[in-house]
């Protein structure tokens, strides 16, 4: 989070002076490299064409839905990500995915497929074209192994009649099954067959063979079957055959499905035969802002901090055409939340004049229905801007930038916008106390899908009894205390911004009267700090958009 002081007088002007000449360089929000890539083994989805995906035959589908602005999402992204290239060895059963519901384009998926919290991992099998759209297999967890086995047992079911090239074959081979039968089943493509017992064994080693084509694996139930191959059954767990029946040396290190692949894949190299190429392990990158974005970043380090318009116009703009969009049905507490925070944002409005004539038909329209659906919601909003000259003209942060792709950037400036909501209520007394961060706490319970976030603060607010607020000044300070626990829990988080180290605010350099000489917070300098940072003299609106750069963001997505 950024906290923000006065500039001189010269310093804005100069700022603006960039930032308006910058509007012609920055990249549009939707340029934003995705949180995943190929390179990872995970196929970056974006729009209508999960449904397409999903009605592929004959493979397996993990798709990871999540939201790239939550911390939760960003840390699990590299357990993820690792977990994905470790399991292309299953590349010809198992596709991954990843669906970024933060995404404008996914708005419409993430809500059909009743996304609410993430990250959510769903499975899809081959067959999902026979089942009701948006119904998979959710997997209850984020731990690699668990997430494995429950794959492990899903594939080992799937149907591959429509199969490109050699089929898996889950069943365990039937009594009286000759080898020249077995050769045949695998239509006589294959080298060898690996004969596997018990059967949990064999179905993990049937996937983990994958990657070697030239290798038929066969499960065998009863040990006694191996007789039938010329084989002593109490002796064998595993054996590999070539097309006379004869047994190849093979010594596993262990009992177990990895110990038999590495002692297969070791005699397999030595005769010749090659696996399919793999990717290298993955790596996390941090990759920091350049251009334009970087000279923004530098800006807000280095100066004695801003606070900036288009942070607030970019938390609005997320939230009604993205976060209440993908809301399937809101009726209910629900509804009465939403009704809420519009009318916080036609209050303390800090869009221009045609954006607070949009607001204040939103807020008309929803007193006149009791229920509203995502879909219908979006409608009205764009129905709206329609009749109405450009109120988000631009996409872009600046003093919640962050200095690498998806860190701050939201969720930052939400924070801003509702610390700015609660000094300007205090300033109007037109809502009674604790209405702004009623609101705050009913957009955390109800639409902010981040699943760690949302529970972390509905438990927070609970606890530091939000509902006690009875003066403006406790409300401000009520939820500055909040964001600093907040940002305690998060400190040196791995989801975290490198240059941007979650700290207790504000930091000692910037305000050192709201410090007492033993260290400890003065909460009557804390309160005149807040009430000077986010006054409204103190906004700054980083110069009119570029029109070149939004016509420019525009026909990209038209070309989209």
């Amino acid at each position: 989070m950024v906290w923000h002081f006065w500039v001189p007088y010269l310093t804005c002007i100069i700022l603006i002076l960039i930032v308006q000449e910058g509007h012609s360089k920055q990249r549009c929000l939707d340029e934003e490299p995705p949180l995943y890539s190929k390179e990872d083994n995970i196929h970056v989805v974006v729009g209508a064409s999960l449904k397409k995906i999903l009605a592929e035959p004959a493979m397996g589908k993990l798709v990871q839905f999540l939201n790239s602005y939550c911390g939760n999402c960003r840390r699990f992204a590299h357990t993820f990500r690792k977990m994905a290239v470790d399991l292309q060895k299953w590349n010809r059963v198992l596709r991954i995915y990843a669906v970024d519901c933060a995404r404008l384009e996914n708005v419409k998926l993430c809500r059909d497929f009743r996304i609410t919290l993430t990250p959510t991992i769903r499975y899809y099998p081959s067959k999902f074209q026979r089942i009701r759209h948006g119904i998979g297999t959710d997997i209850e967890t984020t731990i690699p192994s668990e997430i494995a086995d429950q794959l492990i047992e899903s594939l080992s079911e799937n149907d591959y009649s429509e199969s490109k090239g050699v089929k898996p074959i889950f069943d365990p081979i039937e009594p009286g099954n000759k080898l020249n039968d077995i050769y045949e089943q695998f239509d006589n493509k294959v080298t060898y067959i690996l004969l596997v017992h018990p059967v949990d064994m064999g179905i993990e080693t049937i996937l983990n063979m994958l990657p070697y084509p030239d290798v038929g694996v066969r499960i065998i139930k009863d040990a006694e079957m191996f007789a039938q191959f010329g084989l002593k059954p109490c002796k064998q767990m595993v054996a590999l055959l070539n097309r006379s029946g004869k047994a190849q040396l093979i010594k596993p290190a262990g009992k177990s499905s990895s110990a038999y692949v590495e002692s297969v894949a070791g005699l397999l190299h030595q005769n010749g035969h090659t696996s399919m190429p793999t990717l290298p392990p993955a790596e996390p990158e941090y990759i920091l802002s350049e251009g334009y974005d970087a000279f923004i970043v530098d800006y807000v380090l280095n100066s004695t901090k801003v606070l900036f318009q288009a942070d607030l116009e970019q938390a609005i703009y997320q939230f009604l055409h993205v976060e209440i969009p993908k809301t399937a049905f809101i009726s209910g507490f629900k509804f009465k939340a939403l009704r809420h925070i519009i009318r916080l944002f036609r209050r303390f409005n800090v869009l221009n004049r045609d954006g607070r004539r949009m607001l204040n038909s939103l807020v008309n329209h929803l007193f006149e229905v009791t229920e509203i659906t995502g879909e219908e919601f979006r409608d009205v909003v764009d129905d709206l801007q329609t009749r109405l000259d450009p109120i988000f003209a631009e996409q872009q942060y600046v003093g919640c930038l962050g200095s690498t792709p998806h860190t701050r950037r939201f969720s930052c400036s939400l924070w801003t916008l509702f610390h700015y909501f609660t000094v300007l209520a205090a300033q109007m007394k037109v809502y009674p106390p604790s209405s702004v961060t009623i609101g705050l706490y009913g957009l955390a319970k109800f639409f902010y899908d981040c699943k760690d976030g949302s529970m972390y603060f509905v438990k927070l607010a609970k606890r530091m009894n939000i509902a006690k607020v009875r003066t403006h000044d406790e409300e401000i300070l009520w939820l500055w205390e909040a964001h600093n626990e907040v940002n305690e829990k998060l400190a040196g988080d791995a989801s975290g911004d490198p240059r941007f180290p979650k700290v207790q605010f504000p930091e000692r350099k910037h305000c050192p009267d709201c410090y007492t000489h033993s260290g400890e917070f003065d909460r009557d300098e804390v309160l005149k700090y807040l009430k000077r940072v986010y006054n409204l003299s103190y906004l700054s609106g980083d110069a009119e958009p570029h029109s070149r750069r939004s016509n420019e963001c525009k026909s990209k997505k038209k070309k989209k």
